[in-house]
């Protein structure tokens, strides 16, 4: 569990077969998905048992109702504050709850050369460039910038962001176009519709335009998140980073507090959407001014949308988030606790008899990181808090 294995690398590509014997060959103890959702050759493998312990983890955020799979990873602050009290359960595999957030990125990552034009699909020539959009930074205007999956950006989430261009003439909405260009046309089309609705009326009998309002909607093509980081930090005092719910992004979320730049999100029931909140929580769990540790989670589609344009147009206050982020970042990233919740279950799974200490030791965790496990702590009974107090206020209000 602690050392590299260089050089036990495997390719299969898509060979399902290939991927079948190569597993079957390894004579696994453990086989770790790291999600199982987004390809159907992941998802059949699935079905199929290569190892005595066949783990899913939260990659695709939602459970695989395959019965192969033994235990599905996730994390105190991603999932209902009080688990055990709830009278039904979505998952069929076996939760195991890491203590905390749960996730942890590198802070530098490595990418292998990529062909733009290939990332972006056949989209490619239908959008606006990287560079086009660094002008938009120089210019007097409000970047509101969601680089999501737009397969993630549900019409519920549409409202949001018309929300957004009514209220800021200033605001520019920056997505990420799909690789296939009928799914970004697709989103267009509703946008538009939604514009026309709340401009219009639903039977405007006269002629009326959403042009000037559309022209401040940009799709950029795929790009690779250093670059995302990259354009982030080029994009001045004026930009925020829009998490969509109901399914946000963990990885996007990681990529915005690796720029300094402030976000939004809006927490929802299930895993999928608490992601995002979970990593912000654990970084703003300790003594931070109360407005700055509730800058960037909604409890509401208008605080949603009024926590947006307040961190673009009130500059100072931008300005506080931003160094909070950059002060706290590093319990984002490179976060040993996480890698200690992965070695105890990994051991306990695996019928190993190795001491928690004997791991700390050789994972080399030391007083730092038990420092900054105590904010995960803390951030998890913050959640409980909160839950307890809003289950008092819908008695009440009852009454």
């Amino acid at each position: 569990f602690f050392f590299s294995t260089d050089g036990n690398v495997f390719s299969t590509g898509y060979d399902e077969m290939e991927t079948k014997q190569l597993l079957r060959s390894l004579e696994l103890d453990c086989l770790i998905y790291l999600e199982a959702m987004n390809t159907a050759q992941l998802y059949f493998l699935g079905y199929q048992r290569f190892a005595e312990v066949q783990v899913l983890v939260m990659g695709a955020p939602v459970t695989s109702g395959i019965k192969t799979f033994d235990y599905f990873l996730s994390g105190d602050l991603l999932e209902h504050p009080y688990r055990t009290q709830l009278k039904s359960d979505h998952y069929t595999e076996q939760v195991v709850l890491f203590d905390g957030q749960a996730i942890s990125f590198p802070d530098s990552q490595h990418h292998l050369p990529q062909d733009s034009a290939l990332a972006a699909g056949d989209a490619y020539s239908n959008v606006t460039s990287l560079e086009q959009m660094t002008l938009l930074t120089k210019q007097d205007t409000h970047l509101f910038v969601c680089f999501q999956n737009i397969a993630k950006i549900q019409p519920s989430f549409d409202h949001v962001l018309v929300d957004i261009l009514l209220a800021d003439p200033k605001a520019h909405i920056i997505l990420q176009a799909s690789r296939h260009a009928a799914q970004t046309s697709s989103l267009s089309n509703r946008l538009e519709k939604t514009l026309q609705e709340r401009l219009c009326g639903y039977n405007a009998s006269q002629e009326c335009s959403t042009q000037s309002f559309q022209s401040r909607i940009h799709y950029i093509a795929r790009i690779k998140s250093d670059q995302i980081i990259e354009f982030l930090q080029r994009s001045g005092t004026s930009s925020v980073v829009l998490q969509p719910f109901p399914f946000d992004g963990s990885k996007t979320t990681s990529d915005a507090i690796n720029a300094g730049v402030p976000l939004v999100t809006f927490p929802q029931k299930h895993l999928r959407g608490k992601m995002s909140s979970a990593l912000i929580r654990a970084m703003f769990s300790d003594d931070t001014p109360d407005d700055i540790a509730m800058c960037c989670i909604a409890n509401s589609v208008s605080e949603y949308v009024s926590k947006a344009m307040r961190l673009t147009s009130d500059l100072q206050f931008r300005s506080r988030v931003s160094a909070a982020i950059q002060q706290r970042s590093t319990r984002v990233f490179n976060n040993k606790s996480v890698s200690l919740e992965w070695a105890k279950f990994l051991t306990r799974a695996l019928e190993q008899r190795i001491s928690d200490q004997e791991l700390e030791y050789e994972i080399g965790f030391g007083d730092a990181d038990r420092h900054y496990q105590s904010f995960s702590a803390k951030a998890v009974e913050n959640e409980q808090h909160r839950w307890r107090e809003s289950v008092m206020l819908g008695h009440r209000s009852g009454n």
